[in-house]
């Protein structure tokens, strides 16, 4: 039993964590945000959950998805099932992405690197609130089971989070129930069963559900409409932004097998797809300007749409932008766009576009010389196993760095001569000479 002191303490809890809520009610978030600061730090889960809340959004606080997680899950360990859902939805935001700047505007790139997503936690908590008995909980721990978010594709575990939760009416388990059904994942598709849920979640408004429905339709499994209902459907959620349902259009109106589809139709679709930056749709596109497919061939506007990529963070796109601009044939000559793009490949992991960026960094090309980055960019590709740096990683340490490293330069260069590169052979033989003329 409670002693006299830790009643009162809970009696005055409980009422200062009413009258937090109320302030919040009237729109006085700093007060109320204030009092739940008060009362969460005496472990009242109540208050840390609705602190999680507004550190989440930043209302009546400075947004900081770090105080958001540390609420969150202070309320979850101590049993609150809706703050395990959240908590586990906050170990699954990334906070450098666009959406989550303004939380994490606040914070050093340290901390930043702490706050990365943390899926495996996600599914436990996911789990625990399933296991609690929440509904929102249940659906959350499907999905991630059914992805494979946080441990295995679990497809069994998805079924079962899923059935409870659609069974209780959940949109977001309908949806999964459905498309888990109708892909074979748990048995023999059984379209009939897959359509009832998908119907449940779409006439709930769910968009992704009514795409899913349309795809059934045009694949004459469907008992709610023909190919032109599913089409009907698709245009609609298009019409809305829907990507998915745009590029579910120009894939069927481009369909190779279908030699009587409406080509036009599928462009347009494709171009208002690789308009919103979609980065397969700006691959397509400029294989398609390229080479002439379904279109007159047309390399500038074959360009334009590896901008587009480029741009959108296609690394891919970057790539062979950077590489267009060495060239200077169907772009002007201009090795300072070429040594920019080559960088923010780099920058993802793209090693030849490493290479490249320590090639020009070394000599100079496209801007000012730059040993010291070349080197950190040449060693990157190195570590990454990418062979191509061979030659470049040898002749800097050899006849670029002060002091020369010849020792290093001699590993690099004969691992590449070993792999049967010509130019480290060269590179190898030129090192002999020099070492041989200063031993003389």
């Amino acid at each position: 039993m409670m002693d006299l002191f830790t009643r009162k303490m809970t009696f005055l809890d409980n009422f200062m964590f009413k009258r937090a809520c109320k302030h919040i009610r009237n729109g006085e978030l700093v007060q109320g945000a204030r009092l739940l600061n008060r009362i969460g730090s005496h472990g009242h889960r109540d208050a840390a959950y609705e602190l999680a809340k507004l550190y989440e959004s930043g209302k009546g606080v400075i947004a900081d998805i770090g105080r958001a997680r540390h609420w969150a899950r202070q309320a979850a360990d101590a049993g609150h099932a809706r703050a395990m859902v959240r908590l586990a939805k906050l170990y699954l935001i990334q906070p450098n992405v666009p959406a989550y700047k303004g939380a994490a505007a606040n914070l050093l790139q340290s901390e930043l690197e702490d706050l990365e997503a943390r899926p495996t936690e996600a599914r436990l908590y996911a789990t625990r609130a399933a296991m609690a008995g929440s509904i929102e909980g249940m659906a959350l721990a499907g999905y991630l089971c059914a992805s494979g978010i946080g441990g295995e594709v679990d497809y069994r575990t998805a079924w079962i989070m899923y059935s409870k939760a659609a069974d209780a009416g959940n949109v977001e388990a309908n949806l999964g129930i459905g498309t888990l059904i109708a892909s074979g994942k748990v048995g023999n598709p059984d379209y009939e069963k897959a359509e009832r849920h998908l119907k449940l979640a779409a006439d709930a408004g769910n968009m992704t559900a009514r795409h899913y429905l349309a795809v059934l339709m045009l694949q004459g499994h469907s008992k709610e409409g023909d190919v032109q209902a599913g089409l009907r459907i698709l245009v609609a959620s298009a019409m809305k932004g829907h990507q998915v349902s745009i590029e579910e259009l120009a894939k069927y109106y481009l369909d190779p097998e279908h030699k009587d589809r409406d080509r036009q139709m599928g462009m347009r679709w494709l171009v208002s797809l690789g308009r919103m930056g979609h980065h397969r749709a700006c691959r397509e596109l400029v294989q398609r300007y390229s080479k002439g497919v379904d279109v007159a061939p047309d390399p500038f506007e074959a360009i334009a749409w590896l901008e587009k990529g480029a741009e959108a963070g296609d690394v891919a796109a970057q790539f062979q932008l950077a590489i267009q601009y060495t060239l200077g044939r169907l772009t002007p000559l201009d090795n300072a766009r070429a040594r920019q793009w080559f960088k923010k490949a780099a920058q993802k992991g793209h090693t030849i576009a490493m290479v490249n960026l320590g090639r020009f960094m070394m000599s100079g090309t496209g801007g000012s010389v730059d040993i010291k980055g070349a080197r950190e960019w040449l060693e990157k590709a190195y570590e990454m196993g990418e062979q191509a740096v061979f030659p470049a990683l040898g002749e800097l340490y050899a006849f670029k760095s002060d002091p020369p490293d010849y020792e290093a330069a001699r590993l690099v260069l004969s691992r590449g001569a070993q792999s049967g590169d010509a130019l480290s052979r060269q590179l190898l033989a030129k090192l002999d000479a020099v070492l041989k003329e200063r031993a003389a």
